[in-house]
């Protein structure tokens, strides 16, 4: 099976300085970098409660699931 990744558009390494190579791994919301070692978690507000945060999803298996 092949892995999915989940890039954010438009975003910079902040270490290398490489545009759209940020990625979200979705298992626990750690953002990093495919070119270099970058990697930190992603930050959160905590003044939102926990079901008004934006989730990630595959839209491929959102698109199977609505079938």
């Amino acid at each position: 099976m092949k892995k999915f990744v989940q890039f954010i558009a438009g975003a910079v390494c902040p270490e290398c300085k490489s545009l759209d190579t940020i990625a979200i791994n979705a298992n626990d919301d750690e953002i990093y970098c495919v070119k270099c070692e970058f990697k930190e978690k992603r930050p959160t507000d905590p003044t939102i409660k926990s079901e008004e945060r934006i989730n990630v999803i595959n839209l491929e298996e959102f698109k199977k699931n609505r079938n």
